[in-house]
């Protein structure tokens, strides 16, 4: 199975860590029910020019702010 990227719709492979961050969220449309959400990582297109995946986006260092200041503790 292939999954993609939930913002840009990129191809992520079979859905690895190493391909794509996954979001785990509960389902709005099914109550009760897990989603998982998949952000492509930096890749290369089909021409081999280099994308700067979604992954970034949802990892940025304003989403991650808490987390870095409580590892600098």
């Amino acid at each position: 199975m292939n999954y993609e990227c939930a913002k840009c719709g990129a191809d992520v492979g079979n859905g690895s860590v190493q391909s794509a961050v996954i979001v785990s969220d509960l389902d709005p449309d099914t109550p009760g029910m897990v989603r998982n959400l998949y952000f492509c990582r930096d890749h290369e297109d089909k021409d081999g020019h280099k994308i700067k995946g979604c992954a970034n986006k949802v990892l940025s260092a304003a989403n991650l702010k808490h987390h870095k200041e409580e590892k600098t503790r």
